[in-house]
């Protein structure tokens, strides 16, 4: 029996997505060459807001999450298809469900069958604070980065950032955008914008009261930086999860 066969007729993938829901915070994926799921764990079933994973197989994210948010999914996702190239280690805000947002670190790779030809895609999404990069940052960067969290509201000079870090501030730049993907400045904007998604959600504070309270110079600052990172403008992302 061909290896192929073998996996299909004993469910293979619907076994390899259950070992990830007793990994904390992880999410995994297939998609087929049409970018449908056809296989996945619970962890996104919460992601998507459905309560059965009937609900998910066969269809894209198209079906689940609007378009100005699927367009740079579907363009890391046609890459890989067009290029057979992996995306590794990508740090980046993903959601977690009901509009809350943390930090990932997400892998994609494309799937081949026992030919030899590619059959689709596989991803795994995992908290950052359980990647290499996480590890690299611990030693390196780990006081540096307690500061940005602890005081993204304020003008932090990347100067101040670097000495915590006992490094040069090059030295500092080029190490933190290795391991980042993102200079400083960028990671705090992306900090203030972690913050905003989560006061959208749970507060009814103005859109002004939120971009002063998450560090912004102004509202209209803060407008442009959320719709950039998360793919829609505030007013959109309040109307979508106040829905639910």
């Amino acid at each position: 029996m061909q290896n192929d066969q073998y996996f299909q007729d004993n469910h293979i993938s619907d076994h390899l997505s259950t070992i990830f829901d007793d990994l904390s915070g992880f999410t995994f994926f297939v998609k087929d060459l049409e970018l449908r799921y056809v296989a996945f764990n619970k962890r996104l079933l919460n992601i998507f807001g459905v309560d059965d994973g009937t609900e998910i197989l066969g269809k894209k994210d198209d079906d689940f999450m609007p378009e100005h948010i699927v367009n740079s999914i579907r363009e890391d996702d046609l890459k890989i298809l067009e290029t057979e190239q992996s995306i590794l280690n990508r740090i980046e805000l993903v959601p977690t469900g009901n509009g809350f947002v943390d930090w990932s670190a997400t892998n994609k790779k494309p799937l081949h069958n026992t030919k030899g030809e590619m059959c689709g895609i596989i991803g795994v999404t995992r908290p950052f604070s359980q990647s290499n990069a996480a590890l690299q940052q611990h030693d390196e960067l780990g006081d540096a980065l307690k500061l940005m969290h602890e005081s993204f509201r304020e003008n932090i000079a990347i100067t101040k950032l670097a000495g915590e870090a006992n490094l040069s501030l090059s030295s500092f730049q080029r190490k933190f955008r290795a391991c980042f993907g993102m200079s400083p400045k960028e990671y705090i904007r992306h900090l203030k914008v972690q913050e905003a998604c989560h006061k959208i959600v749970q507060t009814t504070q103005s859109f002004a009261e939120i971009s002063y309270a998450c560090g912004f110079s102004d509202q209209s600052h803060f407008s442009r930086e959320f719709t950039r990172i998360m793919k829609e403008p505030p007013s959109s992302y309040r109307s979508r999860f106040k829905a639910q």
